[in-house]
């Protein structure tokens, strides 16, 4: 009697993967390397040495974030169940130490100038949305680009859901407006600059220190790794302020991206109210190595991998079964929508807000903290 065959197992298992990535390291360090010299190469042929400081910028944060795994989903996540605050006031101080650079320099009038954002409709619904996703895909936009950067198999789906949400986001934001908007805030806007200044920095290291307090309750406390990791990001953060002329931004190169493809693929996306914007048509008639988001969020991916290959990450890259590959794209494209509506993500939104003194981004980060809630609440239903 012929026996059947056992059913083959097509996905691969989380040994497997990490298995690979192990005995490819080095060629994958290679690779990596040639790939970021090339992107090097045709960033310096586009905008010369400004696109050349841009590429290594973004690849000096995606190796920190990468080597310090500073992330903001997991660390929002462990204050809301567990009531550690630490990473949450570290985000406040970063945010803080930004804001000694970015206020000060837009006032003087040197060029560099912060980001503000309308208080809109959109702004509300946006953020919390986003706050869902990236619970949902366990990493928010910046988290996404270095973990995908090192081999996760989660953000390998979560990044392109991520750049498919963030054009359909585009597409609904105008209509979102519509719906009711004000003029950005600016905090202590009628104060001299050491008083704007001076607000500001009270609000910010106030907020640091409530979440300071409150995980000292529970037993929780900042290490010095971290606050030399928060340091080291606000000291880039000020390069790209400097070089770029505005603070750094991650999720309008997914949107960039994903306008590109959609271009390609005869989908009429320049007939769209949001890229017939002043800045959004520029970018999408000019290289994606030409706009600054989209190029520091290839030089971040290319940092990440290299730190990854070079400190053995790759191979304790995992890939996880198919509930939570697909709660990954869920997260995606709802960060994607949700950073469009919401005028960015963590880094864009919240950070680059609250750092020039914009109400946006204090609305942000109430929302998406929100919508963080519920999206740990849905995790459970994707089996973490």
């Amino acid at each position: 009697m012929r026996k059947s065959m056992p059913e083959q197992n097509t996905v691969p298992t989380s040994h497997e993967v990490g298995s690979f990535f192990r005995q490819s390291e080095t060629s994958l360090f290679a690779i990596i390397l040639i790939c970021g010299g090339l992107l090097a190469g045709l960033a310096f042929l586009d905008s010369g040495q400004h696109g050349l400081s841009l590429v290594g910028l973004g690849v000096a944060l995606g190796i920190t974030f990468m080597g310090f795994q500073y992330g903001f989903a997991s660390g929002w996540r462990r204050f809301l169940q567990i009531g550690d605050g630490s990473a949450v006031s570290l985000h406040f101080i970063l945010a803080a130490l930004c804001a000694l650079v970015f206020i000060p320099v837009t006032a003087s009038g040197l060029g560099p100038s912060g980001s503000l954002a309308p208080v809109s409709v959109s702004l509300f619904v946006g953020a919390f949305i986003f706050g869902v996703g990236m619970q949902l895909a366990n990493g928010c936009g910046s988290g996404v680009l270095f973990s995908f950067g090192g081999g996760s198999g989660r953000m390998i789906v979560a990044l392109p859901f991520f750049v498919m949400g963030s054009v359909i986001g585009s597409v609904i934001l105008p209509t979102f407006l519509t719906f009711g908007s004000l003029d950005p805030i600016e905090i202590g806007a009628s104060l001299d600059l050491s008083g704007k200044l001076g607000l500001n920095l009270l609000l910010l290291l106030g907020a640091a220190g409530l979440f300071f307090w409150l995980g000292r309750r529970q037993g929780f406390g900042l290490t010095k790794r971290m606050l030399g990791a928060t340091i080291l990001i606000a000291v880039l953060c000020w390069a790209v302020f400097m070089v770029s002329r505005h603070p750094w931004g991650v999720t309008f190169g997914f949107t960039l991206w994903g306008a590109k493809i959609a271009n390609l693929i005869g989908l009429p996306i320049e007939q769209t109210t949001f890229w017939n914007w002043p800045g959004p048509q520029r970018a999408l008639t000019h290289s994606v190595l030409s706009d600054t988001s989209s190029l520091m969020d290839f030089a971040m991916i290319v940092g990440a991998g290299l730190w990854a290959s070079l400190s053995g990450a790759f191979g304790k890259a995992d890939w996880p079964d198919g509930a939570q590959l697909f709660a990954a794209a869920i997260g995606g494209l709802l960060m994607g929508i949700g950073a469009r509506l919401g005028f960015g993500c963590n880094i864009g939104a919240f950070l680059a807000g609250t750092a020039s003194g914009s109400m946006h981004g204090w609305i942000w980060f109430v929302m998406a903290m929100a919508g963080s809630v519920l999206g740990i609440r849905l995790r459970a239903r994707f089996g973490f």
